[in-house]
Formats: structure tokens, sequence, C-alpha cells
């Protein structure tokens, strides 16, 4: 049994060390430890230390690109959309350009700029990487244009164009077609390919972990195209019941099972993130209830974002802190091996 936390609460060693022997005996027997563009610029030392602290205390760990390019999950900052403008995505504004703070991921130096992330993880001795929530942007708006809803989505740059145009024959179309969803899908397939494979090559795992609703304007629509990837081992959704408004044991449930089929049919490891921030007061309790559901499941693999309630960061914090992580703890210690 599997069982884990997500972490990013401090760079101060010391205090990392007692983190993760609390972790330990709560249960918990691997990290994700959230690397981004700030961690790699000026904490890149650090986080070697961060891995080896983890390693000793008997935690396994990944590394998760934090808000990355802001195409990954994570309340980070990009250096990168500020530094290199034109590896944005372009939106399909017809009206003129309008680019948005998220990077292109058809561009090469944005490729490039992984492969120095995907450097220094191998270089942490980290035993793998969690690729989470890789997305494009979507959104709809109204206020702009009277009464009818347009659908904004990235990207058509002339890059993403140039790709679009050799599979279908014609220019990117400024509406949200079939053609247009199918792209943006195996758009970010074929990233994640790309990046498992570099991560693969330098020995490290490569787990993902997918946006729980099905919808083309999350970008991957059919997680299959994403279970074939031959350098994928751990195949991952995040059933945040709070954040999307579902029952607990319906939204865990499902989406568990959907989990456990696929990586039965191609082989991955399963794996479901349970939801520990943003936890309203008094329903902590529901925590328990979504681990349960996932190990009756199938489900062997079990992590939690974040740890300690994600009681760090105001922005995402649990109402009561710790009151989830304590309803994490007592779940973790009864299946904890």
């Amino acid at each position: 049994m599997k069982l884990g936390a997500s972490y990013f609460g401090s760079r101060i060693l010391r205090h990392v060390k007692e983190d993760m022997k609390m972790m330990v005996g709560d249960g918990c027997n691997f990290v994700v430890h959230t690397m981004s563009e700030h961690d790699v610029t000026y904490h890149s030392g650090t986080m070697i230390d961060i891995v080896r602290i983890s390693q000793e205390v008997g935690l396994e760990v990944f590394l998760d690109p934090w808000g990355v390019g802001r195409v990954f999950g994570g309340e980070s900052f990009s250096s990168f959309v500020q530094t290199y403008p034109k590896c944005r995505q372009r939106l399909n504004f017809p009206e003129g350009e309008l680019w948005v703070n998220k990077a292109c991921l058809n561009a090469k130096t944005f490729r490039d700029n992984m492969l120095t992330w995907i450097e220094l993880a191998a270089k942490t001795g980290a035993e793998g990487v969690l690729w989470d929530e890789p997305h494009l942007f979507f959104g709809e708006f109204t206020p702009l244009f009277g009464d009818t809803k347009r659908d904004i989505w990235g990207c058509n740059c002339e890059r993403c164009n140039d790709v679009f145009k050799s599979i279908y024959g014609y220019e990117i179309p400024p509406d949200f077609t079939d053609d247009i969803k199918a792209f943006r899908q195996m758009t970010i397939v074929n990233f994640l390919e790309f990046l498992a494979d570099e991560a693969s090559k330098k020995g490290l795992k490569n787990s993902v972990c997918l946006f729980p609703i099905k919808d083309p304007k999350y970008g991957i629509y059919d997680w299959e195209k994403v279970a074939m990837i031959k350098s994928i081992d751990v195949l991952g959704s995040d059933p945040y019941w709070y954040s999307y408004n579902q029952d607990v044991v319906e939204f865990v449930g499902r989406i568990s099972e959907d989990v456990r089929i696929l990586s039965g049919k191609y082989d991955k490891e399963p794996q479901i993130w349970i939801q520990g921030y943003r936890v309203p007061a008094y329903r902590e309790e529901e925590i328990a209830m979504a681990i349960d559901v996932a190990f009756r499941s199938g489900i062997r693999n079990i992590a939690t974002w974040s740890f300690d309630g994600t009681d760090c960061i105001t922005y995402v914090r649990s109402e009561r802190p710790e009151i989830v992580w304590q309803n994490v703890r007592n779940a973790y210690l009864k299946y904890h091996v």
C-alpha cells in the first residue's frame, strides 16, 4: 500500500526533516515535493538536500513541476512566460493578437526549459516525477461580446498552426470545433510523451495526474490516449469533490473505478489524489470517506494534496487544517502496512 502527500511548506532543511518524520509517523511512505521555477533558479542545491532528507527517513520521492510555464497545477508564478513572451499560448481572438501567460507546449524553447527541469529532477536522486494536470488555456467570455458566449482557447500561434495544418490540411479555425478539441488533446498527449520519455531515460518513474472531468475544455477528454504512453508508470486523477461540488462517495468512487480499469488495461499503477486543501469546516470526515472509497475501488496508491491541510498557503488553506490532517492520519494508519 502506497500512501503519501504533496509538500511545499518550507525550504528550511531542519523544518523539512521534522515534517518528513511526521509524515512517516502518520502513515506515509512517499512524498511529492513541488519543484517550481523559483526552486530551479534559487533552490537547486536545497532540492537535492530535501530529497536526500526525505529518503533518509524512509520516503519514496516524486517531484512536481509546480506551476512551471503555468501549464501544470500549482500556486506558483512563472518567469518563463515573462522572459519568453512569444512562447506563450496565443488565443483565438480574430480581432487581433492576444497572448495568455501559459507556455505553448509546441514551443521548442519551453521544451528545452522542461529538459533542464528534468535534468535537475534526476540530479536530486528522486525516484520519480509527477506531471500534474497538464493543460492548455480555455475560457468562456460573454461580457465583451454582448449576449453571445464565445469559447476562448489556446494555442493558435504560428507553431501550432503549422502542426495543425500538416494534420488537417487547413488553417486553425477560430471556433472550438471537434478538430480543435482533438488537436488540443493531441498537443498535450504529445507533450506528455516527450516529457515522460526524457524522464525515463534519466531513470525516473513517470506519474501523471489528469483532471477528473472528461471535457474537451480541460484538454484531455480521452484518458486512454495518456494511458497508452509506454513511459508512463502511474496513472492517476484527482476527484476533488469539494472543489467540483460533487458527492464524495459517487465522485471518488466513479473516478477511482475509471482509473483502476484503464490502468489494468495498459499495465499502469492506479493512483487517486484526495483533497486536503480548501476543506470546509465540519466536513473533514469526508476525507476518510474518500480514502475508504478509493481503497474499496481497488486503488492501492493514495495521495493527499497536501500535507497538514495546506496550512502554509492562505489561498488554498483549509478552514481547520489540523483537523484535516488528523483525518488523513487516521485513515492512513488504518491502511498502513
